[in-house]
């Protein structure tokens, strides 16, 4: 009985000790707005010139997907 009762212990303070960690890093994130996250976007596409059209358009769609938001078509002219 008592050992039952240490094993039930120690499960829920290891599922407690897994889970506090996740649940401070998210609250102490911030999102940035769109704009924000698309000049920061921006910058790392155009880091490397000659690199055709296609190419800058997967990185920026993933950096703003890192950010949260979804690429618009209409920014990328």
């Amino acid at each position: 009985m008592f050992k039952s009762k240490l094993f039930g212990a120690i499960v829920a303070l290891s599922a407690a000790a897994l889970l506090a960690p996740a649940t401070t890093a998210s609250a102490a994130t911030k999102r940035i707005s769109y704009e924000e996250a698309w000049a920061v976007c921006k910058q790392d596409v155009s880091i490397l010139p000659g690199e055709q059209q296609q190419n800058r358009y997967a990185r920026g769609a993933a950096c703003m997907k890192k950010h949260g938001y979804r690429l618009k078509k209409s920014s990328m002219q």
